[in-house]
């Protein structure tokens, strides 16, 4: 494995959770590397693996940031030339005039050609209690390109799991071509502890000895506080971001503010923020 493949998995390995989507990509990159060896030793391709993808799972679990590592890894391998992801959901590819769906999304699709196409919350394009939506002109515009440009194009559909079952299950051509689910499972309270250090880390923020285990609690309390609203690492960005601002809210109080001071998140802006957390 080449360096820069090398980087690429490290990237997705680093990232909080997510074992069981670390393990497919690991898989996949695997295969996809051995076939390119054996292609260039004269043993052709071997079987045919889809490089299309579904990513099923609950908002904020990290299925974008995957997809644009995977665009990254898919180039390095050579399979396509740009190795960009392009994000794209139905308010991008439908249109209300009858006709028109057709060339919006071609317009769009063209953009991915040598890349990766991303289609969030893909299931959206299917409304089945709608006879006349316009949706299933997306998808037949799809379904052409992916057969035209079936070297130079790779998508990837992302959603809720459910839909995402009954979106591919829809459409034949769909399930013909998108056979590999790579399931984004909810982050627990100590992943979202990981994700909150990151955070303050990429930010160039610390946290207090004393506030690191109300923290911890606090990532429980997001769980339970969202419930089935949960949405993982887009919650407790909106925890930390709400830590900030009662910590900024505290400073205002402070004079002569040090470096240390305008870093440091402490014990009772984490529990001010999780007190007021909705």
């Amino acid at each position: 494995m080449n360096e820069e493949l090398q980087k690429k998995i490290q990237e997705i390995n680093k990232l909080p959770g997510l074992k069981r989507v670390k393990e497919e990509v690991k898989s996949l990159v695997a295969y996809l590397e051995s076939s390119k060896e054996r292609k260039e030793q004269g043993l052709g391709d071997g079987p045919a693996l889809t490089l299309h993808l579904i990513f099923s799972g609950n908002p904020g679990t990290g299925k974008t940031t995957v997809a644009r590592i995977l665009a990254e890894i898919y180039r390095d391998l050579g399979l396509i030339q740009g190795g960009k992801l392009i994000e794209v959901t139905r308010s991008d590819l439908v249109v209300a005039e009858k006709g028109k769906t057709a060339e919006r999304a071609a317009d769009k699709f063209n953009q991915a050609i040598d890349n990766v196409l991303f289609i969030d919350e893909a299931y959206t394009l299917v409304n089945k209690n709608d006879p006349n939506d316009n949706g299933q002109e997306a998808i037949d515009e799809l379904l052409k390109y992916m057969e035209d440009y079936r070297d130079r194009l790779i998508v990837v559909v992302a959603g809720y799991e459910k839909n995402m079952h009954d979106f591919i299950a829809a459409n034949a051509g769909l399930a013909s071509r998108f056979k590999r689910n790579i399931i984004f499972e909810n982050y627990n309270d100590l992943e979202l502890y990981q994700i909150f250090y990151k955070m303050c880390r990429d930010s160039n923020y610390m946290i207090a000895n004393d506030a690191s285990s109300p923290i911890k609690v606090a990532c429980k309390k997001v769980i339970e506080i969202t419930g089935k609203r949960y949405s993982n690492a887009r919650d407790v960005r909106r925890f930390f971001e709400s830590c900030i601002q009662y910590q900024s809210l505290r400073l205002t109080k402070k004079e002569n503010k040090t470096k240390l001071d305008l870093m440091m998140i402490k014990k009772e802006d984490v529990e001010t923020a999780i007190n007021n957390f909705a």
